[in-house]
């Protein structure tokens, strides 16, 4: 749960965000800083793209390579992309192996998160929170010259959007939802999708219990066997066997 002072903080901000204010609390950063993924509320750069670490910057380029060189067939999509630095970072690996037939699938309500669900949800969130507005993700894509045809962009909460969306084979699945619910609706929908050898990845699989009990739970359900492993100190993946 947040702290009091944390929750103090937030309380603030959404008085204050109408007048163009915002509360933040300053601390200096060290190597961990860059090298372990963060969060907005504890360690972030003023107008970065990202709270992500280079540790899961690094995983992230070793799982293009190896999609790329072992054809595995897909898309790569993140679910849940606050300001869009990870799916930047895979149009610009896209681009650099000169990868023309992928697609990079940006997946967000860019409203914030939806309304919480108090019976399922542990942690201190409120509806809204994270909200970052897809014409800023747009124009993150655009400062860096990768705003193109091989970026789709799927606006609405997960429940809504990803049943019925035309998003076809996966060979990365990377889900950053938050939530339990969220987290479900992410991984319903969209895990048989992921081609065998293709990638999970989940954010907040450590820091979060609520996300690691949805993965678990899915897991579970749905015999998933292969073993989960460690990127950084909030980020887990696995390799699809089949």
């Amino acid at each position: 749960p947040r702290s009091a002072k944390t929750q103090m903080i937030h309380g603030l901000n959404r008085v204050v965000r109408g007048f163009g204010l915002e509360a933040v609390r300053l601390t200096q950063t060290g190597p961990e800083n860059y090298l372990e993924s963060g969060h907005e509320t504890s360690s972030r750069s003023e107008d970065a793209e990202t709270m992500l670490g280079t540790k899961q910057f690094d995983h992230a380029q070793r799982c293009i390579a190896e999609i790329l060189t072992g054809n595995v067939p897909g898309d790569l999509l993140e679910a849940g992309v606050w300001r869009g630095g990870m799916t930047i970072f895979y149009r610009a690996a896209l681009k650099a192996h000169q990868c023309t037939d992928r697609k990079v699938w940006v997946v967000d309500s860019f409203a914030g998160l939806p309304p919480i669900d108090r019976g399922k949800e542990t942690f201190a969130w409120n509806a809204g929170d994270m909200a970052v507005s897809l014409e800023t993700v747009k124009e993150n894509f655009s400062r860096y010259g990768l705003l193109d045809n091989q970026v789709e962009f799927l606006k609405g909460f997960f429940s809504d959007t990803l049943p019925t969306a035309p998003i076809g084979p996966l060979a990365i699945l990377r889900a950053d939802a938050d939530l339990y619910q969220s987290t479900l609706d992410v991984l319903t929908p969209l895990y048989r999708k992921l081609s065998p050898g293709g990638y999970a990845i989940f954010d907040d699989y450590q820091n979060l219990p609520d996300c690691r009990r949805a993965v678990d739970e899915f897991r579970a359900q749905n015999n998933i066997l292969e073993p989960i492993e460690k990127i950084d100190q909030r980020a887990v993946f696995w390799r699809k066997l089949g």
